[in-house]
């Protein structure tokens, strides 16, 4: 099994985590584009199946840096939205025909609508039922009445392994940086866990070592589904299937209509 790629970050719940600032420099060689074509062709299925064509208007919540969109892009016409500039300037780099825009995915509104939301692994920066429900209710304020969300659940109660620790290393010219993430949840009665990233970055002869840790949301997908539904939508739940995932992980892939 592949090691988990770091989330979106549309939302720090605590102050930015260094990936997104000081460290966002690492970002490229963590999650390149080349990760995601079989990630993308999965969306376009589920979006295909609600009436979402090729050519359709996509709004991308967390679209991070950018590298899914080098793919959605060849069939959407995406905006992006990320709360990092760090980010927002990777992705603009790649995409430089998307429309990438500042924003807070809990409270935005653009005052207008799309045909699709893509809200990736985001939402995983979402540390109380509140914060989630409101990401939901952006996504459902930007869709038109039909319109179609899918969203992955990056972190459910049932696929979460207490001190799960991966590990990976990536070259891009004479820098190479290997990664070790730990998460750990220092209390199972609340909605959260923290996820440690220790990068030890090669660069010729010099070696630094950098930690980075994030909070993450952690839910029974039951009550993801039952906000989904407060906010708007009828959720359909696939199992989220790739070459790289562990098959007994169950881990889910949800398709929600906006009622209306």
């Amino acid at each position: 099994m592949a090691p988990p790629r770091p989330r979106g970050p549309s939302c720090p719940a605590m102050s930015s985590p260094r990936l997104y600032d000081d460290l966002a420099w690492v970002w490229p060689f963590v999650s390149p584009p080349e990760e995601y074509p079989e990630e993308v062709a999965t969306f376009r299925r589920r979006f295909q199946q609600k009436g979402v064509s090729d050519g359709a208007t996509l709004l991308h919540l967390g679209s991070g840096g950018g590298s899914i969109d080098v793919h959605l892009k060849q069939h959407y016409r995406v905006t992006g939205v990320d709360l990092s500039p760090n980010m927002r300037a990777h992705a603009a780099e790649l995409n430089p025909e998307v429309e990438y825009l500042h924003g807070d995915i809990r409270d935005l509104r653009l005052g207008r609508t799309f045909d699709a939301v893509l809200l990736h692994d985001a939402s995983a920066y979402m540390i109380s039922l509140d914060e989630l429900l409101a990401a939901y209710r952006t996504a459902a304020a930007h869709l038109r009445p039909g319109g179609v969300m899918v969203t992955l659940p990056e972190e459910i109660r049932r696929c979460f392994h207490q001190n799960r620790t991966t590990c990976s290393t990536y070259t891009r010219g004479a820098r190479t940086v290997s990664t070790m993430y730990v998460d750990h949840d220092p209390d199972p009665t609340d909605t959260w866990f923290e996820s440690t990233f220790v990068f030890l970055i090669r660069d010729g002869d010099r070696v630094t070592v950098e930690t980075d840790t994030h909070r993450v949301g952690l839910y029974h997908l039951d009550d993801m589904l039952a906000a989904m539904r407060e906010a708007g939508f009828e959720p359909e739940v696939a199992k989220w299937e790739l070459a790289d995932l562990d098959p007994e992980e169950d881990r889910p892939l949800v398709t929600a209509v906006k009622r209306g």
